[in-house]
């Protein structure tokens, strides 16, 4: 167990100067960035605004059928932010709203962030260059002010890390069920948490083995009016349990998978009102073999979004040359994972929406020089007995195996697109706490008198390479006519 220290009073300082950047940064954002560019946040909004007005479980309307499937999907954040839009106390359009709704989880996963790098031992120090990068991470910075369900799963996974490592320091049953309240609210937001809810029950098990539920048991001795906390945590475990395993239970049963398709619910012309699924629909039928490539142009044609109709033209062309023989060879498990690897630091490091900006030239050396010396000390770090750099480090490493090798590969293979779906927000659920292990171990690895010198020109370097470097590379279609 690491001993919890009092915070320095020029860490609370500087802590709070970073915050309060970050949110003024977010805050700008979320008022000035244009709304066709953040990824998905056409369709967040729009499943928002259908859920606004209804307090019971997402229904698919005529409302819906252009924002995707509403009904047998996670629902926790359209329908927590249905309840956030309602207070918009200026009556507009409500986007502005939202996003500022997003910049406050954002808050949430910085704090979660460096409760878990306190527990994992870092320094004041390197508690204060956590916040820092994470908060000028420029992916992050992008998405945390715009409306995304990626923000609500980044906050409830990293505070799911933190309550673990309490947990793991101190033994206490309420922090477990106060981690599976969070996993299970996790798993309705994102289906993507389920595999790290998976990981870190693992690694709970690994750590603490059958004291796990020993632990369960001490908090839950009657009687629980006693502990009315403990009485909220176990309400809490069991509503949402009930509802991921409702959620999940009955579209294994009825449908086979965990996320059905919107044509296995909606009729197919009901279906294809959303351009992804229209766009996803048409290459699969041309894939198949279905429609010939001149139907094929014709239905992407009528895709809304031009950046669709432009992505489905190219991944149609790429199609087309797999069919023929045509083009770059497909290749291995190893070699995609080449392939992803650099196409995933720059996604975290550059700016990826309906339009993107990354890093280039001697500024991409230094972030990928950064990164890798990271890399390299924390998988030196991780052959000490310390518990939590070792979670981070293996729940992130096999969260990340997953994403590439069980959810990316699969596309690849079909597409024969090295970078469908290769989005950096993908990573966020493991995001900070990995981060968080990557400062602590790197800063073990730097000679002592070093370490301050190399914190603050690592920090310059994120700090310029987020928001400066968007204001000066970004032009005008960026911005929000105003």
């Amino acid at each position: 167990m690491h001993a919890r220290t009092d915070t320095p009073r020029w860490e609370r300082a500087a802590t709070a100067g970073v915050l309060l950047y970050a949110l003024a940064r977010l805050a700008y954002l979320a008022v000035a960035i244009d709304p066709a560019l953040p990824p998905d946040e056409i369709t967040h909004v729009g499943q928002i605004r259908h859920q606004l007005g209804s307090w019971g479980m997402p229904v698919d309307g005529e409302s819906s059928y252009e924002h995707g499937l509403v009904s047998h999907r996670p629902f926790l954040y359209a329908w927590t932010f249905a309840r956030w839009l309602a207070l918009d106390p200026t009556g507009g359009s409500g986007l502005v709203w939202l996003r500022l709704g997003n910049v406050g989880l954002a808050a949430v996963t910085v704090l979660a962030a460096l409760a878990w790098a306190r527990r994992a031992g870092a320094t004041a120090g390197q508690r204060v260059l956590v916040a820092v990068l994470l908060t000028n991470l420029p992916m992050w910075s992008f998405l945390s002010s715009s409306v995304n369900y990626d923000n609500a799963a980044m906050a409830i996974a990293t505070l799911a890390f933190a309550t673990l490592a309490r947990y793991l320091d101190e033994h206490r049953g309420r922090d477990l069920l106060a981690a599976i309240a969070l996993l299970c609210a996790g798993a309705v937001t994102k289906a993507a948490l389920l595999p790290l809810a998976a990981l870190l029950a693992a690694a709970t098990l690994a750590a603490r083995g059958r004291a796990v539920l020993d632990d369960l048991a001490t908090s839950l001795r009657p009687p629980l009016v006693r502990e009315p906390a403990i009485a909220a945590l176990l309400a809490a475990c069991l509503a949402l349990g009930a509802l991921a395993g409702g959620l999940y239970g009955r579209n294994l049963v009825r449908f086979g998978v965990l996320e059905p398709a919107a044509n296995q619910v909606l009729p197919l012309e009901l279906a294809q009102r959303n351009r992804i699924f229209r766009q996803e629909h048409v290459l699969r039928s041309y894939r198949a073999g279905a429609i010939d490539e001149r139907q094929a142009l014709r239905e992407i044609e009528q895709i809304g979004h031009a950046g669709d109709r432009a992505g489905a033209r190219w991944m149609l062309q790429r199609a087309r040359e797999l069919r023929e023989g045509d083009g770059e060879p497909l290749v291995g498990r190893l070699g995609y994972a080449g392939l992803w690897t650099p196409l995933m630091a720059e996604r975290l490091f550059g700016v990826m929406g309906h339009r993107e900006l990354y890093k280039t030239g001697p500024l991409a050396w230094a972030y990928s020089a950064t990164a890798l010396f990271a890399l390299a000390a924390l998988i030196w770090a991780v052959r000490r007995p310390d518990l939590h750099l070792r979670i981070a480090a293996g729940v992130g490493l096999g969260y990340t195996l997953i994403l590439m090798q069980a959810v990316n590969y699969p596309i690849y293979r079909t597409s024969g697109l090295a970078v469908e779906a290769v989005q950096g927000r993908y990573l966020f659920p493991v995001l900070a706490p990995l981060l968080a292990a990557l400062v602590i171990a790197a800063g073990r690895a730097v000679p002592k008198r070093a370490r301050w010198a190399v914190g603050v020109a690592i920090a310059g370097l994120f700090v310029l390479g987020d928001f400066p470097y968007l204001l000066w590379q970004a032009d005008a279609v960026w911005w929000a006519a105003r």
